[in-house]
């Protein structure tokens, strides 16, 4: 996923984008859903996965200009003021920074839905738990968690 840099201003400006996500603001489900669309559609164009997506391009054009919507009406409307004090500060890359963080927040949203859970821990089934206790926890560090062997 994506990190902010550790700039105060930037990272500030992203905690000020509860604007983008504030209760009063009626689209906010609507808003994450082009958000977590338009985040899968991107990673999708990857050419290893590709092929695992159905994603036309008239689907990739309406969601980038969806997305084109939430972010210029965020940045416009909702968050002006914010940005405005960001740019001034640190200049319009920090404001694409900010909006890297809501991304990131996106990517934290998609593993926490039920169904991406459940997929994730389906994997575990195929981990060698065993081998992973052997491997990593030594004498030593069982000896540390007050267990001895």
């Amino acid at each position: 996923m994506f990190k902010a840099p550790e700039n105060s201003s930037i990272i500030q400006f992203a905690d000020t984008l509860p604007c983008f996500a504030s209760p009063a603001t009626a689209t906010i489900t609507s808003d994450k859903t082009t958000v977590l669309q338009w985040t899968f559609t991107a990673l999708a164009a990857h050419p290893d996965l590709k092929a695992f997506s159905n994603v036309t391009p008239e689907q990739k054009d309406q969601l980038d200009q969806k997305l084109a919507q939430v972010l210029q009406r965020v940045i416009v409307e909702q968050c002006s003021a914010q940005t405005k004090a960001v740019i001034q500060a640190e200049g319009v890359k920090a404001v694409g920074e900010a909006f890297q963080q809501l991304g990131q927040n996106a990517g934290e949203d998609i593993v926490k839905d039920p169904a991406v859970k459940q997929q994730l821990q389906g994997t575990l089934r195929y981990i060698d738990l065993n081998k992973l206790v052997t491997t990593f926890l030594t004498p030593e560090i069982w000896n540390k968690l007050g267990i001895t062997r």
